[in-house]
């Protein structure tokens, strides 16, 4: 129950609060600066809200990337398995064939000449 309010909550702030502050934000600086120096017309919230989102989608801004990376830092921080034990309980032989096993997995899925290579061995 705890994870579904967190998640809820972290929902709500990267998709509501986040936006409507920076929507804030936007209006007032718009409307301070950009009127009075350039002659633009004065925006709106939801203008700036819009002005927002638009930069978050053409940069890949933080949110985006917050949403995407997020899963990934949650798992390496929350990991299911022990592998920081596991790998400090290997000697430095294991560790050494982990490695090579995981170099040799590595390129026979990203080179097929090495994948032929080691068939033909």
């Amino acid at each position: 129950m705890k994870k579904i309010i967190k998640t809820i909550a972290t929902l709500f702030v990267f998709v509501v609060a986040v936006p409507s502050i920076a929507g804030l934000a936007i209006t007032e600086l718009w409307n301070s600066i950009l009127v009075a120096v350039c002659g633009f017309a004065a925006i709106g919230f939801w203008q700036s809200v819009g002005l927002f989102l638009l930069g978050q989608i053409l940069t890949g801004g933080f949110i985006l990337g917050l949403f995407l990376v997020g899963g990934s830092i949650h798992k390496i921080f929350h990991h299911d398995g022990d592998w920081h034990s596991h790998w400090h309980n290997m000697t430095q032989e294991q560790r050494r064939e982990f490695i090579e096993r995981r170099r040799r997995e590595y390129f026979r899925f990203r080179n097929h000449k090495t994948a032929d290579s080691d068939a033909a061995e």
